[in-house]
């Protein structure tokens, strides 16, 4: 007994973990220093400029000048402006034709490369190109394009004789917005198709081979097939391209900016010339916070589609 106290009397406590051992084992901790990186890039571009745009959307700040808190004078300015609310319809008028027709043209053309054929790859290259020619370019060449004088499509269609003189397509009212819109199609369908196209890929084809046994055509096999198994693809690329487009200022900028008329004015674009050519950077941050709660919406709508779809 007299030997077993004294033993008990000389045991070793075990040695604490040290910090570094703390830390490696614990999975909360290790969890927070992976991500702090992306945080503080996160806060650093995302969070703190959205907060600082948010508060001087209530302030009348000038370059050289100290702030001034307003209220809300800025957004009573821009809601009481009749050319203001004619750019927000041009705004939602330009996005969604432009969201609508890149995907009923890349919906297509997915599914005419998805099928088998020679020299598909080829076909495949050549339609992403629009896609990697930088926006800036593009807006510029199709600038050449629609010139009235010069301009390619007059030349053709003069020489097609559907034309008697060249048109202005950029300053004429019932064309300008048309034209740009067929500029951000032309830029933007390859995003649309390339998605489409990963996505018919990954449907099993056993799928389709039992509606065949089943006698579905063409037809039933797109709808009750096709589109079911799309729908998260569509629901995402819809999503994306609506904020891309619609945030975006280049072709806008480069082709008319906003001319004729501001008949071709988008928020983006006015909130640029607001708050940098005219000074009223105040202003300019609330133009562009107009547009915030309507992409909001939108994308909480969107998304818990995507959710309710996977619950299900």
């Amino acid at each position: 007994m007299t030997e077993a106290a004294a033993s008990d009397d000389f045991h070793i406590p075990p040695r604490p973990p040290s910090r570094w051992e703390y830390i490696s084992n614990d999975v909360r901790t290790l969890a927070v220093l992976f991500l702090l990186p992306t945080i503080v890039v996160l806060v650093s571009v995302v969070l703190y400029p959205f907060i600082y745009a948010l508060v001087l959307s209530f302030q009348d700040k000038r370059p050289g000048i100290p702030a001034r808190f307003i209220g809300l004078n800025n957004y009573i300015e821009l809601f009481s402006s009749a050319d203001f609310l004619q750019i927000l319809y041009n705004t939602v008028y330009y996005t969604g034709f432009g969201v609508l027709i890149k995907f009923i043209i890349g919906l297509a053309s997915a599914l005419v490369l998805n099928q088998p054929r020679r020299f598909n790859n080829i076909y495949r290259t050549i339609l992403f190109i629009p896609w990697a020619v930088p926006t800036v370019i593009a807006s510029l060449v199709w600038l050449w394009v629609y010139d009235e004088f010069n301009g390619l499509l007059n030349i053709l269609l003069i020489r097609l004789g559907l034309l008697d003189h060249g048109v202005a397509w950029l300053a004429e009212p019932k064309y300008a917005m048309w034209a740009v819109i067929a500029v951000v199609v032309w830029n933007g369908t390859p995003f649309y198709t390339m998605h489409f196209l990963a996505g018919l890929q990954a449907i099993p084809k056993e799928l389709y081979e039992a509606a065949e046994i089943d006698g579905a055509g063409q037809i039933r096999k797109f709808w009750h097939i096709t589109v079911p198994s799309m729908s998260t693809v569509f629901t995402i690329t819809v999503m994306l391209s609506t904020v891309f487009t619609s945030t975006s200022i280049v072709v806008v900028n480069i082709m008319t900016n906003g001319a004729p008329a501001n008949l071709t004015q988008i928020i983006p674009n006015e909130s640029f010339n607001v708050a940098i050519q005219a000074s009223r950077m105040g202003l300019g941050s609330a133009v562009n916070m107009v547009l915030f709660p309507f992409l909001v919406v939108f994308i909480v709508i969107l998304t818990r589609r995507l959710l309710r779809k996977d619950g299900g």
